[in-house]
């Protein structure tokens, strides 16, 4: 429970350290922004609109379901908003600088979502979930800023379609491995495709710096 709690504003600090803690105040607004829609939202959601989901016996409706509810709509959401707050900066540094804000969002909404979930909690729900979707919201800017990077020479058209690639496998994997793991698949499948999940992320965030 405490690394549900803890791994996304434990990220969120390290990630400022990265970046030069003198940069923090603005980090730290961008985090608390993304709190609050985060806290409004679960707030409603637990008192008047509780989360409860019957597991379906086809992969693709629950991948629908945690493709929409987990990735697509909030992170369209919260983009839509970051981009409409920073209109002076571009949109390679706009994606470069969004990570607090999604930070701060999914620090509440993560847990919450897994919170919800019938006890007893299986280690996917406590640990595999959050770390997954704390790699995509950290790997997903990046990807996006190289995608309209501007300075320098041209990307080439090899590299695009790299970047294309890692996006879309940024955005559907997670869905697809908790859809996998709903379904009950071999333990063995949802943690090969974790691992080969943070890795991908982990290697390409190393491989941008």
């Amino acid at each position: 429970m405490l690394f549900l709690c803890l791994l996304f504003p434990l990220g969120f600090l390290i990630w400022c350290r990265a970046q030069g803690f003198e940069k923090f105040p603005k980090f730290a607004l961008l985090a608390f922004m993304g709190l609050f829609p985060s806290a409004v939202f679960c707030t409603y959601k637990y008192f008047f609109s509780p989360f409860y989901y019957l597991t379906q016996d086809s992969f693709l409706m629950n991948f629908f379901y945690y493709f929409l509810r987990q990735t697509l709509i909030p992170l369209v959401v919260l983009t839509a908003v970051f981009f409409f707050v920073d209109g002076k900066d571009s949109v390679q540094e706009r994606f470069a600088n969004i990570f607090p804000f999604y930070a701060g969002f999914y620090a509440i909404y993560i847990p919450f979502i897994v919170l919800c979930k019938d006890l007893p909690y299986p280690f996917f729900t406590l640990f595999a979930e959050p770390t997954i979707y704390f790699f995509m919201i950290f790997s997903l800017p990046k990807i996006c800023a190289k995608l309209f990077e501007t300075k320098g020479a041209e990307t080439k058209a090899l590299k695009k379609v790299f970047l294309v690639f890692a996006l879309f496998a940024a955005i559907l994997l997670p869905a697809v491995i908790e859809s996998l793991w709903t379904l009950g698949v071999p333990a063995f499948l949802t943690v090969i495709l974790t691992l080969v999940y943070l890795a991908g992320a982990a290697v390409f965030c190393v491989i941008d710096k």
